[in-house]
């Protein structure tokens, strides 16, 4: 006879709930962290701008401002737009304008979205009450 592993009721009810405890107490810490992680980004970027403005208003741009522990200097960088739906789109209507082409950008972008791998990944829906 094939060896069975049988679980009392009780120590699965009592493993489940103690997962889900902890689930919960972990998605809403991610939930708060993730809070405090986007307003630190926010606050961030805005003393960003500030000190940029500061330094090119005061002609300082090749200025490097020692700090404890690290060095800040104004840089630039290069930074290409998103490859999507849109931007594709766009490009590809101006390309075969521009050659005389039949337009097949929508026959393109369809070909390229039903390609598309689609994944089903099962996950815990948590709805605030």
């Amino acid at each position: 006879m094939a060896s069975e592993q049988k679980h009392p009721v009780s120590t699965t009810n009592s493993e489940l709930a103690v997962a889900v405890r902890n689930w919960v107490h972990f998605d809403n810490l991610a939930e708060n962290l993730n809070k405090q992680v986007a307003n630190a980004r926010t606050l961030r970027s805005e003393y960003e701008a500030k000190v940029l403005q500061l330094l090119e208003a005061s002609n300082m741009k090749q200025s490097v401002i020692k700090i404890s522990g690290a060095t800040l200097q104004y840089a630039t960088r290069t930074k290409q737009t998103d490859l999507g739906w849109t931007m594709l789109s766009d490009h590809l209507h101006d390309y075969f304008k521009t050659r005389g082409r039949v337009d097949e950008t929508n026959d393109i972008l369809n070909y390229l979205q039903k390609a598309r791998e689609v994944k089903s990944v099962p996950y815990l829906k948590k709805n605030t009450v």
